[in-house]
């Protein structure tokens, strides 16, 4: 029986991070992979998403030259082949990049196949049984599929496979209000394809606040997308030459028609085959249990990444992965804190968060101060015709200590940083208005919501 100090299952963000910093202290580590290599962030997520959005993005510049003066003659002429090989390329030579700083590693073997547990200490990897230590369990997530009557037997895409479609539908109907949902359907519609957009929940974003979610959904509408909200499916079927969607909305039976229906509906951990009851490692409805540490259910088994069923980011799954491998080594003594993890959705405009929102607050039974500031009274917007969307700042009402912000506007995944900063340093409302002197930036939207909060003009 082969052996391992520590064995990785899974080589995406939340493995290598986890497999570097257990390398680094002098463990000999396996890392597994089912192929190909790079994870979900890289091969399926938020990299090939983001290459196929700046495309979108600069449809809708396009289409908003006119108002700036700017026209360009005819029809935007679009090219998903070339988009497309754009994309993949970018990808080969993102993940060719990982595999190569694993590659360097000395004290980490890459090791293909599918893994299973034989007991808490061994595992199978392909034929091979290996003998280890200590775990650290990082396999991801996999799409939630919805129980709607005749789903399965119409036919559907994943996320997965919109990546790898070769030719743009005519039309596509989308399930699902999320992340994947408003950045697919987004994509898709500025591609030229009659999307239509089912949620379930009352807005998009349902877990954000309602603000946030209703007015990225009148933006969404305002920029031609047929988005349906409150809904509730009954069944799917397929004609001879569509699939038909029959909904409730607004008291109604409405039926929709599309060449495609793409399900994005969530995504829970990736357990599946691992056998996890021969390691004691229990589980629940979105993925692996963990505690503070990282430890699931046996102490000497990690998991890190989607795979934990929280907050699946790439960000975090490289932070929880970095906690892990070093818990691994020294012990369970670092805490995971997402306290100040900012998170974005790259929509147009984008939405971008870090810290509590009002919704989570009140979850918590945290009081909090609460100002907001819209785009469409910022000079900067103004004058470069970004003004939908806006800024909300939430405070501690007694110490003024900031405790969340929300952006949804243009280049909110960088403007949210500012408040990141401030919030790593438990920086409160006047400190922030003492230091800050930003202009003329969209980054201003920041103190103006703080002042707003002071009182101040």
């Amino acid at each position: 029986m082969k052996q391992f100090d520590v064995m990785v299952i899974g080589a995406g963000s939340a493995g290598r991070y986890g497999a570097r910093a257990a390398a680094e202290q002098g463990a000999r580590v396996g890392l597994v992979e089912t192929g190909p290599f790079g994870g979900l962030c890289i091969l399926k997520g938020c990299m090939p998403t983001k290459a196929y959005l700046r495309s979108a993005e600069l449809v809708g510049l396009i289409q908003r030259g006119p108002e700036m003066g700017v026209h360009a003659e005819g029809k935007i002429r679009l090219d998903f082949d070339h988009i497309k090989k754009r994309k993949d390329r970018l990808i080969t030579e993102m993940a060719g990049y990982a595999k190569m700083g694993i590659d360097r590693e000395k004290n980490i073997t890459l090791l293909s196949g599918s893994a299973r547990f034989l007991s808490p200490h061994s595992i199978q990897v392909g034929d091979t049984i290996y003998n280890c230590e200590k775990y650290l369990i990082a396999t991801g997530s996999k799409e939630i599929i919805p129980p709607f009557p005749g789903l399965k037997e119409s036919g559907f895409i994943t996320s997965d496979d919109a990546l790898e479609m070769e030719k743009l539908p005519a039309s596509l109907i989308v399930l699902g209000g999320g992340v994947e949902a408003l950045e697919f359907g987004q994509f898709f519609h500025r591609m030229g394809v009659h999307t239509t957009i089912i949620q379930r929940s009352a807005h998009v974003l349902s877990w954000e606040d309602t603000d946030v979610g209703v007015s990225l959904g009148d933006i969404f509408r305002k920029d031609g997308i047929d988005l349906r909200t409150g809904t509730k499916v009954s069944k799917v079927e397929k004609t001879e030459s569509l699939k038909r969607v029959t909904f409730e909305h607004e008291g109604k039976i409405v039926t929709v028609e599309g060449d495609e229906i793409l399900v994005v509906t969530g995504r829970d951990g990736n357990t599946e085959d691992l056998h996890l009851g021969q390691a004691g490692v229990e589980t629940y409805t979105s993925g692996i249990r963990v505690n503070e540490y990282l430890q699931t259910s046996n102490p000497h088994i990690y998991a890190a990444g989607d795979v934990t069923g929280l907050n699946l980011v790439v960000n975090i799954a490289t932070y929880q992965g970095l906690i892990a491998g070093n818990n691994l080594m020294k012990g369970p003594l670092e805490k995971a804190d997402y306290r100040v993890i900012p998170i974005a959705v790259f929509t147009d405009p984008q939405f971008a968060k870090v810290g509590l929102s009002e919704k989570e607050a009140k979850a918590q039974g945290i009081e909090v101060q609460v100002g907001k500031y819209p785009f469409d009274d910022l000079g900067k917007a103004i004058v470069t015709n970004q003004t939908e969307g806006f800024m909300k700042i939430l405070a501690d009402p007694k110490s003024g200590e900031i405790l969340g912000a929300q952006i949804l506007g243009a280049e909110a995944s960088n403007l949210i940083h500012q408040a990141t900063i401030a919030m790593h340093y438990r920086a409160t409302l006047k400190d922030y208005a003492s230091i800050a002197h930003i202009h003329p930036t969209l980054g201003e939207i920041m103190l103006y919501a703080v002042e707003d909060m002071l009182g101040k003009d």
